[in-house]
């Protein structure tokens, strides 16, 4: 097992409310650069949607309440595999304050889900499984209503809000598009080489970048052909070539309207890929973009325009220069951690909440899911 970094976190002090969820603080999370436990979610959860509102408040919602189990091989026939209990409830984050207060719940118990500001405010919550609903929740009132269900039940593998306010899906045969004003799916395609692990990327002037992943089958190779969709056409077109094959990556928008692409495995050997690279959509080219060992779980662009990644093996963060292809240490870690959310706030800084983490001490591995909300200032 991997030796497990410990970092000294600057902890501010929380009490639970007694008979409420809410948490409280003893005083607002500190300010000044590097990383810092600013407060506690009213649950612990893993697999959950993080998603900033207008008032710079965050939405949390659903997730995981228990570990998902691990098996060492495949499990025995006709082995009933527990289903992990997942959370109906949601709350909200106020990163001025430290507290987390519930909310409304759920219509459905969910994990996995994407969760996307509207431009009137109200948050779209679109299921990972095809057996939820997609819901939509309201700041105003608090409360979540569903208002569609995703044809033939199809796992959404991304969503990507376009310039008119229509949503962009990919699942694994299919692509389509989500109008939240009716509730309905406009236009709906069949996915040119079915797919999983790839990413789709938003464009300054509209169109959508997908990137990378496998043939949707056991025994899928590289995809090998990137796309780039045009919602005013409703056409796909071939968007260049990777440096390097990979699923489970990661794709940043930079200022400059290139793409980042980091990470993910190589899918013939599945190792780590270690080289970057950047996608130019002028050239509609992909270019060798700085080499690093890090296989990020989470990347996400600072206002300055430099790049943070955490990585999934320690949880170290690391910052990377798009104009030099340099990645600098920042010397801070949220140590070894599964499935937390990441969000970029209004002023810059960047939130951490849950996700399950390693407690154990030493050699010895405990996993548990965790509460805990920190905060990086870069």
């Amino acid at each position: 097992m991997t030796t497990r970094i410990l970092i000294a976190l600057f902890v501010v002090t929380s009490l639970w409310a007694c008979g409420s969820d809410t948490v409280t603080t003893s005083e607002p999370p500190a300010l000044e650069r590097g990383l810092h436990e600013v407060g506690n979610l009213s649950k612990p959860r893993y697999w959950h949607a993080s998603t900033l509102l207008n008032d710079g408040k965050v939405l949390i919602a659903g997730g995981y309440a228990e570990l998902i189990p691990v098996f060492e091989g495949p499990p025995p026939p006709n082995t009933d595999i527990p289903r992990p209990m997942r959370h109906i409830s949601a709350e909200i984050f106020d990163p001025e304050t430290g507290v987390s207060t519930p909310t409304g719940d759920l219509t459905a118990s969910r994990s996995e889900d994407h969760g996307i500001l509207l431009s009137d405010g109200r948050v779209l919550i679109m299921p990972r499984h095809g057996h939820l609903p997609i819901e939509m929740y309201d700041s105003q009132s608090g409360r979540f209503a569903a208002v569609a269900m995703v044809p033939s039940n199809a796992s959404i593998f991304t969503s990507t809000l376009l310039h008119d306010g229509k949503v962009f899906l990919t699942s694994v045969g299919h692509t389509g598009v989500f109008d939240p004003t009716t509730g309905t799916f406009p236009s709906i395609f069949a996915m040119d080489h079915p797919r999983i692990g790839h990413t789709a990327t938003l464009l300054k002037d509209g169109r959508v970048l997908i990137v990378g992943g496998r043939i949707a089958r056991r025994d899928g190779g590289s995809v090998g052909r990137n796309l780039i969709y045009n919602p005013s056409s409703e056409a796909f077109s071939e968007a260049g070539n990777l440096q390097f094959d990979r699923q489970f990556h990661e794709a940043v928008l930079l200022r400059d309207d290139r793409v980042l692409i980091i990470g993910g495995s190589n899918v013939a050997i599945r190792t780590s890929v270690q080289t970057a690279e950047i996608y130019d959509p002028e050239s509609n080219m992909f270019s060798p973009a700085g080499v690093s060992t890090i296989d990020p779980m989470a990347a996400l662009l600072l206002p300055s325009g430099i790049v943070m990644f955490i990585n999934s093996h320690n949880g170290d963060i690391v910052l990377y220069n798009p104009d030099t292809h340099a990645f600098s240490p920042t010397g801070h870690s949220i140590g070894w951690r599964s499935s937390p959310t990441v969000t970029l706030l209004a002023d810059g800084r960047v939130m951490i909440a849950g996700g399950s983490k390693d407690t154990g001490s030493g050699h010895t591995f405990k996993e548990e899911i965790s509460d805990q909300i920190l905060i990086f200032t870069p």
